[in-house]
């Protein structure tokens, strides 16, 4: 504290000093100022620096706190501040920003690297003159910086970035900063000191998912925070209370009409919120670490929903979607398989859908994994190819049996020739290799045909059935077989 005190004086002492400079050059009689020179210039801008400076380590020596490791005001002076500003009716921008980088530096060239790295930062930070010394970090990598000038925002906004990612050369390393930036300004977005620091919060996590990396605050984002907060919180307590459900929709053979199998699709009956879709909470539930209980539950009930069928003697053939977590899970193998045995159902019963970007997470692991269940008899597709970031060559190191294209490219066949393109592009790819093709998203009798003339094997969609929960999937295949009568050599359900 007393060294933080020396500091604090000797920059208000030079700062007094230049001020003084400064105003003497303002009282003299317009007829003999001289215009600005270029040391005037340098002095009024060294004085806004050093104004900056002393306000940095002015206010958190109100408090007693100090960052141990920028010297910079914590959490509680940011709030103290705040409050100061909007009590004072003081409109301003909180920017609140993250280097999202150190993780990945502290663990690939260690945390005194890391901490370096963070206090070159600062000092960086601490050059900028339009935060006036209103500069927070709020731990780990996180800061925060209060602007009152209007006429600064738009260079905040525009510059902060350009000024922050100049690589820093530390003990022979070239760092560059990767930088997720937001913003929100009071009194428009609140004016309670808290509430607007959680809505930074909120608006950061939204810029670090952004491809641009920055994102300013909207109102009404609180909602849907709350929202997705409630929905963590209810996620256990679902599977527990039996609030999931799995519905069931086909796949269709496009020549010759038989049943392929089935796609099993989660839904949550959410008291509240009522009926939810899996885009809806799935990606929560991988962000929260809840994937693994999900993917446990939903395996079990498609196992245990394979085997009443074939109790019933009219065994059925289910496809279940695989995460990038699951793919990650070495003893998922050994527990599918005596789950399948367990329950009597033969495993060439059971597909395993993956989608591209779960394979590419660690495309070698996905490959070993994917082929001690493909060996057993299980059976393997790509789903949703063309959406992600795959090479041809990692997906023909893949033990697969089908390739599934999505939806995107199928709803608009009719209208977009590109689409059309792209959909006899993969089938020729996957015939090349060997698999079968399924299209996602068959909603009109016009898809089916351009996808029969592009060769596509199976069909699945609104134009067969929407997805059927599990006690109407048998009497729904007896409608279907009785409405598409075929040899019996054909009417077989069956995943070929």
């Amino acid at each position: 504290m007393l060294a933080n005190l020396r500091r604090c004086l000797g920059l208000l002492l030079l700062g007094l000093a230049l001020g003084a400079s400064h105003l003497a050059l303002l009282l003299l009689p317009a007829s003999v100022r001289c215009p600005p020179s270029p040391l005037v210039s340098r002095q009024q801008s060294l004085l806004n620096r050093l104004q900056g400076r002393l306000l940095a380590w002015q206010s958190p020596l109100h408090t007693g706190r100090l960052d141990p490791l920028t010297g910079l005001g914590t959490h509680e002076n940011a709030l103290q501040e705040i409050d100061r500003l909007v009590t004072g009716n003081v409109a301003f921008t909180l920017i609140r920003l993250s280097v999202d980088n150190v993780k990945q530096i502290n663990k690939t060239l260690g945390h005194a690297l890391g901490d370096q790295f963070l206090v070159a930062l600062t000092q960086r930070l601490l050059a900028l003159d339009y935060h006036r010394g209103r500069l927070y970090r709020l731990g780990g990598n996180e800061f925060l910086m209060l602007v009152t000038q209007p006429e600064a925002y738009e260079a905040v906004t525009n510059r902060l970035r350009e000024h922050l990612c100049v690589p820093l050369e530390l003990d022979g390393t070239a760092l560059v900063p990767a930088l997720s930036i937001a913003d929100l300004r009071s009194p428009e977005h609140g004016h309670e000191p808290r509430r607007l620091l959680r809505r930074s919060a909120i608006a950061l996590g939204l810029a670090r998912d952004a491809n641009e990396g920055y994102y300013a605050y909207q109102s009404g984002q609180d909602q849907h925070y709350e929202r997705n907060r409630l929905l963590l919180r209810d996620l256990v307590r679902a599977v527990r209370d039996q609030q999931l459900q799995l519905v069931y929709q086909p796949k269709i053979g496009i020549t010759n009409e038989a049943i392929e199998g089935f796609e099993a699709l989660l839904q949550w009956h959410h008291p509240a919120f009522g009926l939810l879709q899996p885009d809806e909470f799935l990606p929560l539930a991988a962000q929260s670490g809840h994937m693994a209980l999900i993917s446990d539950w939903m395996l079990s009930q498609v196992i245990q929903q394979l085997a009443d069928w074939q109790r019933r003697g009219a065994p059925q053939y289910v496809a279940v979607n695989l995460t990038a977590d699951d793919l990650e899970d070495s003893q998922l193998p050994k527990r599918l398989l005596h789950d399948l045995d367990a329950h009597g159902v033969p495993p060439r019963q059971l597909m395993l859908e993956i989608t591209e970007q779960a394979v590419m997470r660690d495309p070698a692991l996905a490959a070993r994994l994917l082929s001690e269940l493909r060996v057993e008899g299980i059976r393997v597709a790509i789903d949703d190819f063309g959406t992600g970031y795959s090479s041809l060559a990692q997906l023909r190191r893949l033990p697969l049996d089908a390739l599934k294209i999505d939806k995107s490219f199928v709803l608009d066949l009719p209208q977009q020739p590109e689409d059309a393109v792209i959909v006899r592009a993969s089938v020729m790819l996957a015939h090349n290799f060997g698999l079968q093709v399924i299209a996602e998203g068959v909603e009109t009798q016009q898809h089916l045909s351009l996808l029969a003339e592009a060769g596509c094997d199976q069909a699945q969609g609104f134009l067969f059935s929407r997805p059927l929960s599990a006690d109407k999937v048998l009497p729904w295949v007896e409608e279907y077989r009785a409405a598409h009568t075929k040899p019996a050599s054909e009417t077989n359900i069956r995943l070929s």
